[in-house]
């Protein structure tokens, strides 16, 4: 596995630690969108009952952790769903700002989930305020 190599050569990590549990794939649905977003971050997903050593090294007990680490030491843990509402029902920005917390990703306010106002268009740019086509 070239996992400790990939986490040397980066400085920001994201490591899913899950084993098989429904709330595996709750957390791997969001983290799969914020990964695609934020390329500055390499996201690990890691099956602890494959990688028993693994899982000791990063000391995880509580399934699913997520392990944060920074300049391949782990700097912090999202256990659980405590911090995420405490259900299994939290949002994908509730998980980025949490990330951007513990600045694993870049984050600046406005979650990247949201479309911004520079990128919303109206379909017409006319000056007429109401919206016709007719002049």
């Amino acid at each position: 596995m070239r996992t400790r190599g990939a986490v040397k050569k980066g400085l920001r990590h994201v490591s899913h630690t899950w084993a098989g549990f429904v709330y595996q794939e709750v957390v791997d649905k969001h983290l799969s969108i914020l990964a695609k977003q934020h390329i500055e971050t390499r996201f690990i997903k890691i099956q602890a009952e494959k990688s028993p050593f693994l899982a000791e090294k990063l000391k995880i007990v509580v399934l699913p952790t997520i392990a944060l680490i920074k300049n391949a030491k782990v700097d912090d843990y999202v256990v659980g769903f405590d911090e995420l509402g405490g259900t299994d029902d939290f949002s994908t920005e509730e998980l980025e700002e949490r990330l951007a917390k513990a600045q694993v990703i870049f984050f600046e306010g406005e979650s990247s989930m949201k479309p911004s106002k520079s990128q919303t268009r109206n379909v017409r740019h006319g000056s007429n305020s109401n919206g016709s086509d007719s002049e």
